[in-house]
């Protein structure tokens, strides 16, 4: 009889203490995820706050918080499991009544993208675990990574640097201007261009007053195909994303020497994926942060060749340097060059592939060829 009434008894503590904390679980418990900083460069470290209170006068035994990401964000020392392109990253919790907790991740941006974190999914349970409830949290968190650059003039050699058996350095970016004298500040010039030892020796800002020596602006122009007979998504990627970081230093080397830049490639972005990039042409810190969302938008698909995406702008570029950095070279593409240098136009041509060999076909183009050698990498935001 003793036994009847014990296991009577222990049914009705077993139903009480599930229906109670299936009243009370998800009730009063709010949960939030922040990020340090929301927009980073291409290997950068930052931080994810989690935050999750318990605004009731019960406890709540255990939580568990599941945050859907990018596998290309990696937190250091999380429980995570990764499936397909997501990364699923769990944290455990153990709530007092009334208790806000918060918990801080080391996460480091692997991949150039623009990463949205939609919700997270927070479970909860009894003590004895008969029961879980779930529901799913709305974050709306958005980080933009920016693509890494790199140092260019490393990496690229040009056969025309050679001279007999010397080699002449020659820079693939030209510096565009030449000081031709100096003369008062006025509102509006580019700090860069102060001259500060004629500011000291004055008492008055002092700059620098400059003549063109080269085409006005910088075009760079990135092919989103890693080989001649690529027609959709892009087959080596690794390629195309050292293209993109090549086209990242030669804008953000255009944006400090504050002349106008562009950027078009025969790829789409995710914001619009019907139709290839141009930009317009513009300076300043702004229209460099819309050029580096852009590249960290790009998606590795084409929309069409390169030659005929060239072919289209010779009644677009005129007047300008233009960059074409592409994974390999070919006649379509020579021709397209010729045509946009005719257009007064300066062209010069980055080919990321090493086993490309030059040839003789080519030799009234300035090309430069990546070396066969590790290349490193630099990036900071625009100031």
């Amino acid at each position: 009889m003793e036994i009847v009434i014990v296991a009577f008894l222990l049914l009705v503590f077993f139903m009480i203490e599930i229906v109670f904390f299936k009243i009370i679980l998800k009730r009063g418990l709010n949960y939030s995820l922040t990020f340090s900083k929301f927009e980073a460069f291409e290997g950068e470290d930052m931080f994810v706050d989690e935050e999750i209170y318990n605004r009731k006068p019960f406890p709540v035994p255990w939580v568990k918080a599941d945050i859907h990401s990018s596998k290309w964000l990696e937190f250091a020392g999380a429980s995570s499991s990764v499936v397909d392109e997501r990364r699923f990253v769990t944290s455990g919790f153990v709530l007092k009544a009334y208790q806000r907790t918060r918990r801080r991740w080391y996460m480091k941006c692997t991949k150039r993208g623009v990463f949205d974190i939609d919700n997270a999914t927070v479970t909860c349970g009894d003590i004895l675990g008969l029961i879980t409830e779930s529901k799913a949290v709305p974050v709306n968190r958005r980080l933009v990574v920016y693509p890494g650059m790199t140092d260019i003039d490393e990496m690229f050699f040009s056969t025309k640097d050679i001279l007999g058996e010397a080699v002449v350095k020659r820079f693939i970016l030209d510096d565009p201007f030449i000081v031709k004298g100096i003369r008062d500040y006025v509102p509006g010039d580019a700090i860069n261009r102060i001259n500060w030892k004629a500011t000291a020796k004055t008492g008055g800002l002092m700059v620098n007053e400059n003549d063109f020596t080269t085409k006005v602006g910088i075009t760079v122009l990135m092919n989103v195909q890693s080989d001649y007979e690529e027609f959709d998504f892009v087959k080596n990627r690794d390629v195309i994303e050292l293209a993109i970081k090549v086209s990242s230093t030669i804008l953000n080397r255009g944006f400090r020497q504050a002349v106008p830049i562009r950027y078009g490639s025969n790829a789409s972005t995710y914001d619009d994926a019907d139709n290839m990039i141009l930009t317009e042409s513009g300076t300043g810190q702004e229209h460099m942060r819309h050029m580096l969302y852009k590249l960290a938008q790009v998606r590795l698909k084409n929309i069409r060749d390169f030659a005929i995406y060239l072919s289209m702008l010779e009644s677009q570029i005129r007047d300008t340097q233009i960059y074409i950095v592409t994974a390999y070279m070919c006649d379509e593409i020579a021709d397209e060059a010729r045509r946009l240098a005719v257009l007064d136009n300066t062209v010069k041509i980055l080919v990321l592939d090493t086993r490309m060999e030059e040839g003789n076909q080519y030799r009234d183009l300035e090309i430069f060829y990546m070396k066969r050698r590790p290349w490193k990498t630099e990036g900071e935001l625009p100031q």
